[in-house]
This record gives structure tokens, sequence and C-alpha cells, in this order.
């Protein structure tokens, strides 16, 4: 299990995508950026790319329309307490989350 993710088209900017992405991939679409939680460099894939990460804060009364919109992509989505996660959560996002949680900014490669 794996964060909700996805590229910058050309001429979109980063709070755009993220916008888009949300939408694409789990239905979420009011939401308000908190901060950015890191920024990392990738050279895998044959790319050389810049990975934001952002966290951002969904308002109360949507919890409930979160869904999977992208069935080639998302595979299963739902809340969790953030010191519950599941077991299948990825090493990665385990460790996204714990940049969250100690209230740092990761950096550095992806």
């Amino acid at each position: 299990m794996a964060l909700p993710g996805g590229g910058v088209k050309k001429g979109e900017s980063f709070e755009t995508a993220l916008f888009r992405e949300l939408q694409e991939e789990v239905a979420l679409s009011n939401v308000s950026i908190e901060c950015i939680l890191g920024i990392y460099h990738s050279r895998r894939e044959a790319k050389d790319d810049h990975i934001v990460i952002f966290a951002v804060r969904v308002a109360d009364d949507l919890t409930q329309d979160l869904r999977r919109t992208d069935l080639m992509e998302i595979e299963d989505v739902r809340w969790f307490p953030i010191d519950a996660t599941p077991d299948t959560v990825s090493p990665a996002t385990s460790r996204r989350i714990a940049v969250y949680r100690s209230g740092a900014v990761g950096f550095g490669t992806w």
C-alpha cells in the first residue's frame, strides 16, 4: 500500500497536479495543502525526477467520500489512524509517515 501520486503535466504546477491526482485516483476534491512534507530526487527508470510530497487536510465531511476512482492504478483506499497503519503499507510510505509525525521536512534520494 502506497500514497497516491502521479506526474506533473507540461505547464502544470505542483499544486494543480496534486489536486488533479487526488481527484483522479481517490475522488478527493476539497482538500487544502497543510505543508510540503519533502522533496526527493529520483533517477530510477532512466528518469531524472524530483518528487514533491505534500501533506493535505481533508474537510471532515468528506471522509466518507474516499473511494477508488482509478481502478487500474489503485488497488485499495481507506482511512486509518496515523499510529495504526496496516501491515501492507510499503516501507517507503512508512518512512514518509514517520517524517510527517516527526515534524521534519524530508529531502535526499528517493
